[in-house]
């Protein structure tokens, strides 16, 4: 049975509930990329196989981003 959740502020339809790591598999992210916030809650990464995303949750994903450069201020 379809569901509908929000999925980093923006309206999306699933199949049915699923577990947050089956979304990841799905939409080819990697786990260790990512931090989990399930309806304003942060998954730690050993519960994504256990947490399951369910109608109306809110679903944020934030990625972490390398580079950059440090520089001392003088």
């Amino acid at each position: 049975m379809p569901i509908k959740i929000l999925f980093n502020g923006k309206e999306e339809i699933l199949e049915n509930e699923i577990s947050i790591q089956e979304l990841l598999k799905k939409k080819n992210i990697r786990p260790e990329v990512v931090t989990v916030e399930l309806n304003e809650k942060i998954i730690d990464r050993k519960d994504y196989q256990i947490s399951i995303v369910k109608e109306g949750d809110k679903l944020e994903l934030v990625y972490f981003m390398g580079g950059g450069k440090l520089v001392d201020v003088v």
